[in-house]
């Protein structure tokens, strides 16, 4: 459903919503002390679920 925003209710997703979503992500990771290895391969994850939500390209 993710490609389908206005019958959803959501809103579309492109790549300056992905990276803002993402650096929310890194922000609270670093406030909460995530060991920095732990982090990298979070944001690995992160980033290819975050890119796979995109629903329109820029």
């Amino acid at each position: 459903m993710r490609h389908m925003p206005q019958q959803t209710g959501g809103g579309s997703i492109g790549i300056k919503e992905r990276d803002q979503w993402l650096a929310c992500m890194d922000q609270a990771m670093v406030e909460t002390g995530v060991d920095e290895a732990l982090r990298a391969r979070l944001n690995t994850s992160f980033f290819q679920t975050a890119d796979w939500m995109r629903n329109k390209g820029e």
